[in-house]
């Protein structure tokens, strides 16, 4: 653990730099939180003042280098501009770490940004490290540390929140207060101009007070220094990010369906989703599923058993299970037969297991079937559903409490989540379980959606090597794009399959390159900038004839005026996939494959990775996709070689991460059919300067 992240999660000395003696002022509110009583501060604090000697019964310093044995955080609520001259300060008093409260900076224009280019350099060069400009601040509740603007310190737990934005660090507070919410850390970067979400990440990655990591980011910094970390250690420690910003006005621009589909914002959730990242929609849900994982184990599997006293709430909690990807499975004879003596005769063992509405039995049907089921190896989860009277009574309460309390002494790991519907006269037992760790969401839909949601993240295996660089074309058509001649020849030259092509400038060529080919052939215009040939009747399918080839020709030359084509043999029919590529200023390379034709954008069904990808990798891209039966075959129509799709899409992957200069790549359609793949038309974009992203290095 380094400096600052010693002095952010336990400082020793906390010096305050712009404390205040008036009721009021941001100085003062700053000094009541971090001396209030009720939170558990171990450390010191101190007030930096020019003149008063004690604030709050704490002593005031002049300056933090006037401080005895000096101080291993600064928090500065003094006015923007004296900034530099304080951060010099902290470098002069070997502070490390400075979270600045006070706004002013780069977020209120050109005058700011300067000012906070001229504190992050007085920063750098006394290495001290920043969080802000303009943010809410820090909290370290094992510490005991509230140096935030938060009125109180949130419920302890193992929940350490990342957020850019003050708001939800006030919100978290709330909802620490509802839901028995526990933080182990809650911090704000404001402006971030030091401190970033990969570095606060890393940090919690390494508290050990943290278990669970939740994030609320509006931008991505570095997205490739934030893959590498968040791969390493969402397998040990559960990442949940709620990214906003995620509008897509700029894909009405685009100009290749790779652009208009592999956008900015489907590129940071696919690379978020590949790290292993718990993705939500909402702040609620970010929380929510936040405290959901800190209190019970992830759901390793689907199976779930469900308990309830209403059949009507417990069929529409098994619908929305199976909605959410979970399944409600038949139970065995042998696990019915340990239930049903607990329930009256018509009561149902199946499952959902349905104890009726005798209630004077609750506390022992619900007992007694918890326990069975946990005890099962034919569920990964349970659900009971405290209805009405099951939830105002007490007596099953303490029932429930104590068959997961038995079934973590055994050392289960099954996740138990109550569906919680009930009047607030039972608010004092639902409170009793969320204590005890036992979550409790309010009605099915809201059950089903955060256990499912608690699965682990599929995460991408380890990336395969990138193949040997790919060298730049000497030239480049206007706008960075290839010709179609270059772009199938750099295909032709790493072996990937193109269907066969010639290029011809006259009448007479166009005759003889087809001829050559093998008729039928497909004629297309060939001139710089023309994307959309199809669109612009620069396309001409099922030539058969000499005469035919001809005829295309002169149509081509008169309507685009351009008198080079390329020829191409007829491919089979088959199925139209598209497979693309875009370089990411923030993760690199990405890659793409889907449902192609013309109708590619339409359809939008396309699975994104970052790039490269091993075959495995491929074939679950192929397995996401909403069209997937298609390349199974049925109707009569044989299904594609899967394999073969899934080698031609990691090659591609690893060429693509090998050409450092490409912008973009179409392949569209690319033809699969049961005997093999064809590329049969090909747009391909050079970067105007040099990279923007390399490909990201492998993880383990």
């Amino acid at each position: 653990m380094s400096d600052w992240e010693r002095a952010l999660f336990a400082p020793r000395r906390v010096a305050l730099v712009g404390a205040s003696a008036t009721p009021g002022k941001l100085g003062h509110l700053f000094m009541q939180n971090l001396t209030a009583a009720d939170s558990g501060f171990r450390g010191e604090v101190v007030a930096v003042h020019p003149k008063l000697t004690e604030i709050l019964g704490r002593p005031g310093y002049p300056s933090l280098a006037a401080i005895p044995g000096g101080a291993d955080l600064a928090v500065i609520v003094a006015p923007p501009a004296e900034a530099p001259a304080i951060l010099a300060d902290c470098a002069k008093a070997a502070v490390p770490l400075a979270v600045i409260i006070s706004g002013g900076f780069a977020e209120t224009g050109a005058g700011g940004q300067a000012l906070e280019r001229r504190t992050l350099e007085a920063a750098r060069a006394g290495g001290v490290r920043i969080v802000g400009p303009n943010c809410f601040g820090v909290i370290s509740a094992s510490a005991g540390l509230n140096a935030s603007l938060g009125l109180g310190m949130p419920a302890r737990g193992g929940i350490a929140l990342y957020t850019q934005s003050g708001a939800y660090g006030m919100a978290a507070f709330t909802r620490s207060q509802e839901d028995l919410i526990g933080f182990s850390r809650v911090v704000a970067c404001g402006n971030k101009a030091d401190i970033d979400e990969t570095d606060m990440l890393r940090a919690f990655g390494r508290d050990p007070e943290t278990r669970v990591i939740a994030m609320l980011l509006e931008s991505i910094g570095d997205g490739r220094r934030f893959f590498e970390a968040a791969a390493e250690i969402a397998p040990r420690k559960p990442i949940v990010v709620l990214k906003t910003g995620r509008g897509e006005a700029g894909r009405r621009a685009a100009a290749s369906h790779t652009a208009a589909l592999a956008t900015d914002t489907a590129v940071t959730l696919t690379a978020l989703r590949q790290a292993g990242i718990h993705l939500v929609e909402d702040g609620l849900t970010l929380l929510d599923l936040a405290a959901t994982l800190d209190r019970q184990p992830p759901l390793t599997g689907r199976r779930i058993a469900v308990i309830t006293n209403s059949g009507g709430t417990g069929v529409e909690l098994a619908d929305l299970m199976e909605a959410q990807g979970l399944r409600v499975p038949g139970l065995s004879e042998a696990l019915q037969s340990a239930i049903r003596p607990a329930l009256p005769a018509y009561g149902s063992a199946a499952n959902p297991v349905d104890v009726t509405t005798e209630w004077r039995r609750f506390p022992e049907m619900y007992g007694i079937s918890l326990e069975a089921l946990l005890e099962s190896d034919e569920v990964d989860g349970v659900v009971p559903v405290l209805l009405q009277r099951s939830a105002l009574m007490p007596e099953v309460t303490d029932r429930v409490i104590a068959a997961v309390a038995a079934a973590r002494a055994r050392g289960s790991k099954k996740p138990v989540h109550v569906c919680w519907v009930a009047p607030a006269t039972a608010a004092e037992n639902r409170q009793r379980l969320l204590a005890a760790g036992i979550p409790c969401h309010g009605w099915p839909a809201r059950t089903a959606q955060l256990l499912a949601l608690t699965r682990p993240v599929a995460r991408a295996p380890a990336r395969p090597a990138v193949d040997r660089p790919v060298a730049r074309p000497r030239t480049v058509g206007e706008g960075g794009w290839l010709s179609s001649d270059q772009a199938f020849g750099l295909f032709a030259e790493a072996g990937l399959p193109v269907v066969p092509w010639k290029l011809a400038r006259s009448r007479r060529d166009a005759i003889a390159g087809a001829e050559a080919l093998g008729l039928p052939v497909v004629l297309k215009a060939e001139r710089a900038g023309l994307i959309h040939k199809s669109d612009s009747g620069g396309v001409h399918l099922g030539l058969a004839t000499p005469d035919s080839v001809g005829a295309a020709y002169d149509q081509v030359a008169a309507r685009l005026g351009t008198s080079t084509v390329l020829l191409q043999r007829q491919a089979r029919p088959g199925i139209e996939l598209v497979l693309g590529a875009r370089r990411d200023a923030n993760f690199g390379p990405v890659i793409m494959a889907g449902l192609g034709g013309i109708w590619v954008e339409a359809l939008n069904d396309v699975a994104l990775r970052l790039a490269p990808v091993d075959e495995a990798e491929a074939l679950a891209m192929l397995d996401g996709l909403k069209g997937r039966s298609l390349l199974e075959g049925g109707r009569g129509r044989p299904a594609i070689d899967r394999q073969a799709l899934a080698r031609l899409i990691a090659a591609l992957s690893r060429w693509v991460a090998g050409a450092a200069w490409l912008e973009e790549l179409d392949a569209n359609p690319v033809i699969a059919t049961p005997d093999g793949l064809a590329i049969v038309d090909l747009r391909m974009r050079a970067s105007a300067t040099t990279p923007a992203a390399a490909a990201i290095a492998s993880h383990p």
